[in-house]
């Protein structure tokens, strides 16, 4: 034991105030809202010290609980490099669903029930019990995106306790969802088995209804912590809140500002509703950023506000001031992939490309690997390789080259709008096998086949062929047009498939070469080892409780993230879903320690990219000042370069452009570099014999004839208040003369044009 005082000289003279209070909040439950980069769990484990040290509880009466074994883990570890490994191991760290094998082990041994259901801890066993179970209710054959999906699906009926109904109701796009739900459940019922789901709903039935098994863990845990409770779900603060209802010492870390897995449950309104679920409860904040610059806080800051269903708290910087935010404006979403190619061919610090979905990282790999750039890629897991549509694009593919490809034909003939008959495609396929001739003229043979599906048929037997001679972005955008699109969009299948085979079939003669490349990338991903590449490829969800020296925030486009406009009517769970899409943004964003870069893509720029862009702050230049000519966009223009021929300006950031050339070079350079390097073009003047000047007094303004007159002449007859015409423009009045540039409002018009005095002399542009 030692005192307070001595407690807070050895472990907390580098606290701030609100660190300080967290530590020392001991009894009674209370929730700490920490901001992103603010210490979190330096104050939890500190406050672990505190409760033992200080206040000699005993540490086995204390339970801490976070989100991942690895988690747990380190903050063991951190607890034993600050007070010593004899306490680390009397202390629990835990996950709940190593809380809930505890309870479920305990209830066996100590109440002479039936032995418990075994758990199914085989991932490989899991899959194949769904594949079975999936074939079994839909007749068709599952992909391992499928399995992937379903097992996604599954977890969250679980862990948020749905009702039938409420299972009925739930749109993931997976079809006959409900009866696959049911009929896995049963199986794991007959077979004495459950999974890691299963494992939390039998230990919270075990607290509900023994009421000496809840007492023991009660009495046991008297003290709980919670790590990162904005991704925990309702069934496990369902069981949280069990435990600590006898002697409510809860102490619960989070911020529903950065609950981002809603899809795997994550239930952040607990956090909302602690104050009226505990009473007497404490909220406290830890709001001092020290990761980030104060430009990235203060953006983060003001975008996350916008959400409704949030404490309110502000993240305050502490390390001052660092680069502005950059916006680097793309023409097109392709653009993004090659300004990123550029900045990994140079990268020499920790840079991190941030993305949505896994899918936006392929078409960058695709570039990365043809050249040879190194690159890490964190936690890939290549379902887009197996995804259905794509499995079904590679059939359709299969089937365009060889048109007897019988597996092929089945797993795809149904899918494209006509009603074509499975006993049809049989036949066909028999037949074919006899004859020769390929599936779809024997199907056009088919007696019993109707007008309608005939016409069907007809179409496949003239999509197909025409395939063959596509390239491989080409083949994907016809069969996107054909009947598969329809039957992708009405499935409600991921369209965004068709957009990240056309980037990758870009590059490819023929729709067999994109498939060829299609195997070498699913290759490449799966071979890729760790690699110490300052170059880093990650979605937004792997790169949480991480941080990086700087973040580009990659295929931030509406349709993507958000993958929803925000609703006009709507209901409160649909606003939540948005915001939660709004924090997956933030969550990013505050990855980045000292450069953030944000992409806007054209007319398809995020709507957060937008709110964002309205949290920065405006360079404002005097009119004389160089950079007021420099303010607009060159994106979409042509360069020329005195070796490399014309190019087009693809992507710009500040005064960095990347230019692409018409065979695919790329060139990022910045403005004043690529003026040296640029192609010169020049024109014989022609000078005008001089007419004579015509000068009026003062009064009545001056006017004066430039043809072929001297620069500095010019200059000094172009005086603020004088008229003069323009040959293109008329007549106007001088604004401003800096001896270089003259500014002249027109009076047609009223606009302000500055042009410089050189062109005008040369030229003879002005009267």
């Amino acid at each position: 034991m030692i005192t307070k005082q001595e407690f807070s000289l050895q472990y907390m003279t580098h606290l701030n105030e609100q660190q300080r209070e967290a530590v020392q909040s001991s009894d009674g439950a209370t929730l700490l809202l920490a901001v992103p980069g603010s210490g979190k769990t330096t104050v939890l484990v500190l406050r672990l010290g505190y409760l033992i040290h200080c206040l000699g509880i005993a540490p086995e009466s204390i339970l801490t609980m976070t989100y991942t074994v690895a988690a747990t883990q380190e903050m063991k570890s951190r607890f034993a490099g600050l007070f010593g490994s004899s306490d680390a191991n009397a202390l629990e760290f835990r996950t709940i669903n190593g809380l809930s094998a505890k309870i479920i082990d305990y209830y066996s041994r100590n109440h002479g029930r039936r032995e418990p259901f075994q758990l199914l801890s085989d991932e490989g066993a899991v899959s194949r019990l769904l594949t079975q179970v999936y074939q079994r209710v839909t007749g068709e054959f599952s992909t391992p995106s499928t399995v992937k999906d379903l097992r996604t699906a599954i977890t969250y009926i679980k862990n948020m306790m749905l009702t039938s109904d409420e299972i009925n109701d739930l749109d993931v796009g997976i079809q006959k969802l409900p009866e696959i739900y049911e009929e896995y459940c049963a199986q794991l019922r007959e077979k004495g088995l459950m999974d890691y789901d299963d494992q939390m709903k039998y230990a919270l039935g075990i607290l509900e209804k023994f009421p000496a098994v809840l007492d023991y863990f009660q009495d046991q845990y008297r003290y709980l912590c919670v790590d990162e409770s904005q991704d925990t779900s309702r069934i496990q603060h369902a069981i949280i809140r069990l435990l600590a209802q006898k002697y409510g010492n809860l102490f619960m870390v989070g911020d529903e500002d950065q609950s981002i897995y809603g899809f795997r449950a994550a239930y952040p309104q607990a956090l909302m509703n602690f104050s009226q679920e505990h009473a007497g409860a404490k909220v406290l904040l830890i709001e001092q950023n020290y990761r980030s610059t104060s430009e990235i806080v203060s953006v983060a800051n003001a975008f996350v506000s916008r959400n409704r269903f949030r404490h309110p708290k502000t993240m305050v910087p502490t390390r001052g001031s660092g680069e502005p935010i950059q916006v680097i404006d793309a023409v097109d979403r392709e653009a993004q992939y090659k300004y990123l190619f550029e900045v990994a061919k140079t990268c020499r610090s920790e840079t991190a490309v941030l993305f949505r979905n896994n899918d936006s990282a392929l078409p960058l790999i695709d570039l990365l690997d043809r050249q040879g750039i190194p690159y890490q890629c964190r936690q890939f897991d290549g379902a887009f390789f197996t995804h259905r549509v794509v499995s079904d694009i590679t059939d359709i593919i299969h089937l365009a080259y060889d048109p007897t490809d019988r597996e092929a034909f089945l797993r795809i003939y149904y899918k494209f709008g006509s009603p074509l008959p499975k006993k049809a495609a049989q036949y066909a396929c028999e037949q074919s096998l006899i004859s020769g001739r390929t599936i779809l003229e024997e199907m056009m043979d088919y007696p019993e086949l109707n007008g309608y599906a005939k016409e069907g048929v007809s179409d496949l037997m003239s999509l197909l062929p025409k395939l063959v001679e596509c390239t491989g972005a080409e083949a994907i955008r016809r069969i996107k047009a054909s009947g598969y699109g329809y039957y992708v969009d009405t499935s409600k299948l991921d369209a965004g498939k068709f957009d990240t085979l056309i980037l990758l079939g870009k590059g490819q003669a023929s729709p067999k070469d994109l498939l060829n490349r299609l195997a070498q990338l699913q290759q490449i991903i799966q071979s890729h080892g760790t690699s110490s590449a300052p170059f880093i490829l990650s979605t937004i969800h792997s790169s949480k409780g991480l941080e990086y020296d700087q973040v580009y925030l990659l295929d931030v486009l509406d349709g993507i993230l958000p993958a929803k406009a925000f609703p006009d009517r709507t209901s409160e769970e649909e606003v939540q879903e948005y915001e939660e899409a709004r924090r997956l943004y933030y969550v990013a964003m505050t990855r980045a320690k000292n450069q953030l870069h944000l992409f806007s893509c054209g007319t398809n720029e995020s709507s957060f990219t937008r709110e964002a862009r309205q949290a920065l702050p405006v360079e404002v230049h005097k009119e004389e000042s160089i950079f007021s000519v420099l303010e607009n966009s060159f994106v979409g223009k042509s360069y020329a370069h005195r070796k490399n021929g014309t190019g087009k300006v693809i992507a710009q950031c500040g005064l960095n452009l990347l230019i692409e050339y018409p065979k695919g070079e790329l060139d990022l350079q910045s403005l004043s570099e690529l003026h040296r390097q640029r192609k010169v073009v020049t024109a014989k003047k022609v000078i005008s014999k001089p007419k004579p000047e015509r000068k009026t007094s003062r009064k009545t303004n001056q006017s004066v004839t430039a043809s072929a007159m001297d620069p500095e002449l010019l200059a000094a007859r172009l005086t603020p208040g004088s008229t003069a015409t323009h040959i293109k423009y008329g007549e106007g009045s001088i604004q401003h003369n800096d001896g270089t540039t003259v500014s002249i409002q027109f009076k047609g018009s009223g606009q302000v044009r500055k042009f410089l005095i050189q062109t005008l002399a040369d030229h003879g542009l002005i009267q």
